[in-house]
């Protein structure tokens, strides 16, 4: 446990002094303060598109719905995709760096820096997005005081799907050590065949990707929250294992 602290300690202290947990956050902010903004702006923008181009019809006045629909749009895609930018170098880099020989030649066990690297980015990422995710909520609740079906459960599997994308880091850093570009393709890579392999109604839904394509239709009332039960199920296993797949490869990776 010393070790680990020792390492959590480290980790906040370095992120803190290079800005990213800094830049990280604000965008974050950003991200929840815009959302329920641009539902709410949005009628008249294409009140004044429309007027502009001579074409007259009913616009009909923004609800809450269209805000968490914003905020799922921009978290699920450039929320995430700054995420994985900002963090995705967490171990590459210090392979790079060459900082890992001489703290596990003399002692540190391995299994200990993908568990704090991976803590870490759970803290972050899990208090990045409960800070964006209230603040949208508060705006929300400001402007339109509207409830919503699921609320917390559409919230919540945007979180999980960004703890399984967090799984991936760390599994693909483990094999390109001194390559984030390698380990950003190979995110990639995995995420773009889900979305080839959910175009097939069978599988759809039992793949990780369909949490985030599943927010607004539960907020909606669409689908029920037993019909994201296989994905979230699925999607959990599979970051434990991805993890402790990190962990032993780690202990394969040599150190020179």
């Amino acid at each position: 446990m010393r070790q680990i602290s020792a390492l959590f300690r480290k980790e906040l202290i370095e992120s803190w002094r290079n800005f990213k947990s800094m830049a990280f956050l604000i965008v974050f902010i950003i991200i929840g303060v815009l959302s329920p903004f641009t539902a709410l702006i949005m009628p008249d923008i294409l009140s004044m598109v429309m007027e502009d181009s001579g074409i007259k019809a009913d616009i009909p006045e923004s609800t809450a719905l269209d805000s968490y629909t914003q905020f799922f749009s921009n978290m699920n895609q450039m929320g995430l995709a700054i995420f994985v930018i900002i963090f995705g170098s967490i171990l590459t880099h210090e392979f790079s760096r060459n900082t890992l020989v001489n703290l596990v030649t003399k002692g540190l066990k391995r299994t200990n820096v993908i568990v704090v690297k991976s803590l870490f980015l759970v803290f972050l990422w899990t208090l990045g997005y409960v800070i964006s995710a209230l603040v949208t909520y508060v705006y929300t609740l400001y402007y339109w005081d509207e409830s919503a079906n699921h609320l917390v459960l559409s919230f919540a599997m945007t979180w999980m799907y960004g703890l399984f994308v967090i799984s991936l880091i760390m599994l693909a850093s483990t094999f390109f050590t001194t390559s984030f570009i390698a380990v950003l393709s190979s995110v990639l890579a995995l995420v773009i065949v889900m979305l080839m392999a959910s175009i097939h109604p069978d599988i759809a839904e039992y793949l990780p990707q369909y949490l985030i394509g599943s927010n607004i239709g539960l907020l909606a009332g669409e689908i029920e929250s037993g019909d994201v039960l296989w994905s979230s199920v699925i999607t959990g296993a599979a970051t434990l294992v991805f993890f402790m797949l990190a962990i032993l490869r780690f202990k394969k990776v040599p150190m020179n």
